[in-house]
């Protein structure tokens, strides 16, 4: 199986460049990225945030670059679905895929900043069962004709989109979460999921291992795409990459506490609650990024633990750390290479050292573990 590589997009300003000025780096970084070979291009949507988050409507980023790329899938990371209309949504995806001829994935989450919800005159409390409505209303509607619904939330009168899905395909869908009954309620249906709190290889492995359980009781394969996600920064150079990364990736992380600090919680708490025994948690390890801080914990200490939401280096480093995650089942990197206003030729020149020099060790980290699986499933089956 080829190991693939997504390009993530936060759009964080941090008021050094003007909206207009960082969609336009980002599309160039884009088109650099397509010609480099990765896989997928993930806008973050976000509402009514000055500076951080700066993507109220992706589908729209997204059509934009459809018409700049050839081969890369556009894979949403992720659309707040409960802040939607499902039916103008379906359209809008429909529409992207036809002109993209089947490039999209239908990538959603239940959203976790209240003030975007307030201000959109949602109830955040309803996040869970409006994103569960919505997605199965927005997947019939994919593949159905003349959909009629009358849930909690959402109604639907006879629908039949026009148009559908590029050859009328079946949706890739994804669900971002790091909860149990997320992950079943997604296995369940057939959907794959992207884990949320996959800082650390132990909860990579837990979450992978949840969804393969629960797919395979309803019936369905195991997730074919198994993503995980970091901030990352790759230079020649070991210590200015861990120095400017360091800094980059923490002040991104702080201004995720600012405003989603009961998710980061969870997340990191997560991350506690499965950490396996593939290594001792560290003491410092706190549901609090600013305890964390204060307890002098540096880099170094992260990627000794285990625990890193983001990697930063040499390429043999980066690919020493990601390999871990491979190591625990994950094939499909979503790399936040564009850190805060980081500049477009630091960011090309990191895409770059990762395409040429960190991916063919993860690929062969994939190849390695997909081979001693295969040998495992092999004895098993000549046992029983």
């Amino acid at each position: 199986m080829q190991f693939r590589s997504g390009l993530f997009y936060l759009f964080e300003t941090m008021g050094q460049a003007t909206p207009a000025e960082f969609y336009a780096q980002a599309a160039d970084e884009i088109r650099f990225g397509e010609d480099l070979g990765f896989y997928a291009v993930c806008p973050a949507e976000h509402h009514f945030s000055e500076h951080y988050g700066i993507m109220p409507r992706v589908e729209h980023f997204l059509s934009f670059i459809a018409g700049q790329t050839d081969k890369m899938m556009l894979w949403p990371m992720l659309i707040v679905l409960p802040l939607a209309d499902p039916i103008r949504l379906a359209e809008d995806c429909a529409l992207i895929d036809q002109m993209s001829q089947g490039r999209l994935v239908f990538s959603v989450g239940s959203g976790y900043r209240k003030y975007e919800f307030d201000k959109l005159g949602r109830d955040i409390a309803e996040n869970t069962p409006r994103v569960r409505e919505a997605c199965d209303l927005i997947v019939r509607m994919f593949g159905e004709d003349n959909v009629t619904h009358k849930g909690e939330f959402y109604q639907a009168d006879g629908i039949t989109l026009q148009p559908k899905l590029f050859n009328n395909r079946k949706p890739m869908v994804y669900l971002t979460t790091s909860r149990e009954d997320q992950i079943q309620w997604a296995a369940e249906r057939g959907y794959g999921i992207v884990p949320a709190a996959g800082f650390n290889p132990s909860t990579l492995k837990h979450e992978y291992d949840k969804h393969r359980r629960f797919a395979q009781a309803a019936g369905h394969p195991e997730m074919e795409l198994k993503p995980f996600f970091k901030w990352i920064y790759v230079d020649e150079d070991h210590d200015k990459a861990v120095e400017e990364g360091t800094r980059l990736a923490m002040r991104t992380l702080m201004a995720f506490a600012q405003g989603g600090g009961k998710l980061l919680s969870h997340l990191i708490g997560r991350s506690v609650d499965t950490w396996g025994d593939l290594s001792e948690k560290p003491e410092w390890l706190d549901q609090r990024l600013d305890r964390i801080m204060a307890s002098g914990a540096d880099y170094e200490d992260m990627v000794k633990s285990g625990w890193t939401p983001f990697v930063c280096g040499s390429p043999e480093h980066v690919a020493e750390v990601l390999g871990k995650s491979v190591e625990a089942g994950g094939n499909y990197f979503i790399g936040g290479f564009k850190c805060g206003p980081m500049p477009s030729e630091q960011v090309k020149n990191s895409m770059r050292l990762y395409q040429e020099q960190v991916v063919p060790q993860l690929q062969d980290v994939l190849d390695r573990t997909t081979s001693a699986a295969q040998d495992t499933a092999l004895e098993t089956g000549t046992r029983l």
